[in-house]
């Protein structure tokens, strides 16, 4: 039974994969509904790809980093199922940003990830002056508090 499913499955995957690839196919929603999944996976696996590119890149222009991805993950696969296979896009329900949440937040993940531990000494300092002001803060607050007279029920 489990080989029968692994089997189905390839075949499936592999009968995607051929529409996906197929120049020109003119897909609607009733001949390739598959494509609202491979657009989602395109627009993540362009995310994880440019998420990594700015890491590797040390990007610290998050604005333009972010809004220079979110563009790529949005509109390149529009390229893709508009111009290589000419799809009839009014046929699909949201067809044009299924998945660019996914993909944008994946490239966000993986962008700080890189760019945390490339920075891991300005982390560490970071973490020291705001642990140096909490404990700073917290005698202050205690120095103040013991010249208070406490309990008087007086109005």
């Amino acid at each position: 039974i489990v080989h029968n499913k692994i089997n189905t499955l390839a075949m499936t995957t592999s009968s995607v994969l051929q529409k996906a690839c197929k120049f020109g196919s003119k897909p609607d929603a009733s001949t390739f509904p598959e494509l609202l999944t491979v657009v989602t996976w395109l627009r993540i696996i362009i995310g994880a790809i440019y998420g990594v590119s700015l890491g590797i890149r040390n990007e610290n222009r998050g604005l333009v980093g972010a809004t220079l991805g979110l563009n790529v993950i949005a509109f390149a696969p529009m390229l893709y199922f508009n111009g290589y296979l000419m799809a009839y896009v009014d046929s699909y329900k949201n067809l044009r940003f299924v998945g660019v949440v996914n993909g944008l937040a994946l490239m966000l993940l993986i962008w700080i990830t890189f760019f945390t531990y490339a920075h891991s000494e300005e982390e560490m300092s970071m973490q020291k002056v705001l642990s140096d002001a909490m404990i700073s803060s917290s005698e202050a607050t205690e120095s103040s508090t013991e010249g208070a007279t406490v309990g008087t029920d007086e109005f």
